[in-house]
C-alpha cells in the first residue's frame, strides 16, 4: 500500500488530502483527491462571508425578511442553532459582529484595533445585539429570517462540514484508507501506508513556540483543535465570548475527538470559549483535552 498526497489551500489554510492504495498516483486517486478539493471551493464560495455573491451573504443582506435558502443551507443553519442552544449560547453563528468591529473582515483591518472607542464600542454590542435564538426557521419552505441588523458567518463549522463531505466523496470514489488535514482540523479512515491506524501529534504554543504535547491515533474519526494563538493580532484573535465580546484565553489550546468533523469542528471552538461545562450535553460523544 502506497501513499498519495497533495496540498491546495482553502479556507485560508493548507488542506492536504493523503490517500492510500495499491496503485498510488492513478488517474482515479488523483481524480478523487481533485474531487475534494473541488468540494472545499464549492463550499468556500457558497457560505463565506468574504464573498459577496455567497448565499450566506445574500440571506444576511435581506436581514429581517424571510429568505428561501437552500436545503443544505437550511440544515446547516439548523445544526448551529440547536448547538446554540445546547451550549447555552457559547457557541453563537451570529459572532460576526464581534468580530468585525475587532476588524476581522474581507480586508482584515486590524487597524480598527487602535480606535480608543474599541471597548466601549465592543460593550454597546454586548447589550443591544439580537440573540441567536431569535432567528426563526420555516422548516416546510427551507426559509430563514435573521432579526434586523444580525448576521450569521459558519465559522465554527465550516471546515468540520468541508471535512466530512470530503470523507464522503472518497469513501464514494472507493478509498477507505485516507486522511484530510485541515490544518488542525482533520479526519481519517481506515490505516496509513505502513498498515496501521493513522497518527497525529497534539500541538500548542507555550511562550510563542510550537511545542509537542503528545501523539494520539485515530479510528474512522475526526480531530479539532482550536487556540487563540492562531489567528492572534494584539489583543485580538477570532474565538470570542458571545456575552460580552472578548476574546477568551481559557486555554492555549483544546482538542476535540469524534466521528463526525462538523461536531469536533464545532465542539472545539466551544469548549474553548466555554470550557467543559459549555459542551456536558455532548460529552458521551467526543473526548477531549485542553492545554
Amino acid at each position: 500500500m502506497t501513499k498519495t498526497s497533495r496540498t491546495k489551500k482553502y479556507m485560508n489554510t493548507d488542506i492536504t488530502v493523503h490517500v492510500v492504495s495499491e496503485n498510488p498516483n492513478t488517474v482515479k486517486t488523483l481524480d478523487a483527491i481533485e474531487e475534494v478539493f473541488g468540494e472545499f471551493d464549492r463550499i468556500v464560495k457558497k457560505f463565506t462571508r468574504f464573498n459577496e455573491d455567497s448565499e450566506l451573504s445574500n440571506l444576511n443582506r435581506a436581514s429581517g425578511e424571510w429568505v428561501e435558502v437552500s436545503e443544505e443551507f437550511f440544515k446547516l443553519i439548523q445544526f448551529m442553532l440547536k448547538l446554540n442552544k445546547d451550549t447555552n449560547g457559547v457557541f453563537d453563528p451570529t459572532i460576526i459582529d464581534f468580530l468585525e468591529i475587532y476588524g476581522y473582515n474581507k480586508d482584515y483591518d486590524f487597524s480598527k484595533l487602535e480606535n480608543p472607542s474599541l471597548d466601549q464600542m465592543v460593550i454597546n454590542i454586548a447589550k443591544n445585539r439580537a440573540s441567536a435564538n431569535q432567528i426563526e426557521l420555516d422548516e416546510k419552505n427551507h426559509s430563514v429570517k435573521l432579526v434586523k441588523g444580525q448576521k450569521i458567518e459558519l465559522g465554527g463549522c465550516g471546515k468540520g462540514y468541508a471535512l466530512d463531505q470530503s470523507k464522503d466523496i472518497l469513501m464514494k470514489n472507493g478509498f477507505e484508507n485516507f486522511l484530510i488535514d485541515g490544518g488542525g482540523d482533520l479526519i481519517a479512515n481506515g490505516k496509513n501506508d505502513k498498515n496501521i491506524l493513522w497518527e497525529v501529534g497534539l500541538y500548542s504554543f507555550e511562550n510563542g513556540e510550537k511545542v509537542l504535547k503528545g501523539m494520539t491515533k485515530l479510528e474512522n474519526e475526526a480531530l479539532a483543535s482550536s487556540g487563540g494563538w492562531a489567528r492572534k493580532v494584539k489583543q485580538f484573535h477570532h474565538l470570542i465570548n458571545p456575552t460580552n465580546g472578548v476574546p477568551e484565553n481559557k486555554f492555549a489550546t483544546v482538542f476535540i475527538r469524534a466521528k463526525e468533523a462538523i461536531i469536533a469542528d464545532s465542539l472545539a471552538t466551544t469548549l474553548f470559549v466555554g470550557g467543559e461545562e459549555a459542551i456536558r450535553n455532548y460529552s458521551s460523544d467526543v473526548s477531549f483535552m485542553t492545554f
